[in-house]
Parts: structure tokens; C-alpha cells; sequence
């Protein structure tokens, strides 16, 4: 008895252990699939870019390009330069004026694109002296031209009276330039 007892424990024992070893494969196999699945949807998942990802990539900057124009009028010792930064109808930038013998007015626009016209608040910067007035340009064949007209003021900001009737009958235009 002792005999058959010893082959049943031998076979219960080879059987135990090769279930074991039959496990250990699985699972190991399992454990593999399922880090491998893992890995493929962590790869697959929607990428939150960094700021820096952002600032850098090649459509922020395409994008940046076709939202971004220059123009500059150079003539009788006078140069302005503009640079805007169209979304949708909000407009943003610079504007430069360098006139002979006049003190030079550096500053920002910001306003709205509306019936082919640049309506903006200039905020800029003379003889150390910040000021802030308001500034239209009209779209013309012969490129952006400055309107003036009667001002009044309101809330300290010097502003047009009326845009409809603004005198844009110079030869200041601004015409399109490569932005640097």
C-alpha cells in the first residue's frame, strides 16, 4: 500500500508541478498581452501638448504667418510702419510713426476690422509720454490710408466724430511688406 501510495504521491506531484509550470507559462503569456494592449493605447491616447510643444509647432506657426501682416509707407523723409495681428474681425499690432522732423510715436493698436476699415485705439509712446487716441485706416487700391477728421474726446481719448466722413485724400499708404 505504502508502494501505490508513494506512485499516486509521485504522480500527484508530477501533475502539480507541471500544472504549475502550465501556469506560470499562461500568466506570464497574459501579463504580456496585457502590457503590451497597455502600451499600445498609451500610444494611441490624444497627446496633451506642452506650452512649449505648442509655441513651437509648425502649425501654431503657419497659422501665425497667415494671421500676421505688414505694411510700411516711405516717402518725403516719413516712414510708418504697421503690423497686424488679425482674429476674425479683432485686430491687434503695432504702429510706428517716424515723420521728418516730428517726434517719433511708437505703440499698439487694438480694435476691429469693419467695412474695410482698421477702427483702433492707438496706445503709444512720444517723448516719453504714453497717450492713447483713435486711429482708422481704410483698405484702398492704393493700399491702408490713415482717415482724418474732426476729433472730440471722450473718456480722455481723442476720437473721431464721425468715421463716414473722414478725409483719406493723401498720399501716406501703407502698402504690404514681408513681415521680419
Amino acid at each position: 500500500m505504502f508502494e501505490a501510495t508513494g506512485k499516486v504521491w509521485i504522480w500527484r506531484s508530477f501533475c502539480l508541478s507541471y500544472h504549475l509550470t502550465y501556469w506560470k507559462v499562461i500568466m506570464k503569456a497574459l501579463t504580456t498581452v496585457i502590457f503590451a494592449s497597455l502600451v499600445f493605447v498609451a500610444c494611441k491616447a490624444p497627446k496633451e501638448d506642452s506650452p512649449i510643444e505648442v509655441a513651437f509647432s509648425p502649425d501654431a506657426e503657419h497659422i501665425e504667418e497667415i494671421n500676421t501682416e505688414c505694411f510700411r509707407y516711405v516717402g518725403n523723409k516719413d516712414t510708418v510702419l504697421l503690423t497686424t495681428h488679425i482674429d476674425g474681425t479683432n485686430i491687434t499690432g503695432t504702429l510706428d510713426y517716424v515723420l521728418f522732423e516730428k517726434d517719433k510715436n511708437s505703440g499698439t493698436i487694438e480694435g476691429e476690422i469693419r467695412d474695410n476699415r482698421i477702427i483702433a485705439e492707438y496706445t503709444f509712446m512720444s517723448e516719453g509720454v504714453t497717450s492713447k487716441r483713435q486711429v482708422v485706416f481704410k483698405n484702398t487700391e492704393d493700399g491702408w490710408k490713415e482717415g482724418f477728421g474732426e476729433m472730440k474726446t471722450v473718456d480722455g481719448i481723442p476720437v473721431q466724430v464721425n468715421i463716414d466722413l473722414l478725409d483719406y485724400n493723401h498720399q501716406m499708404a501703407l502698402t504690404p511688406i514681408p513681415c521680419d
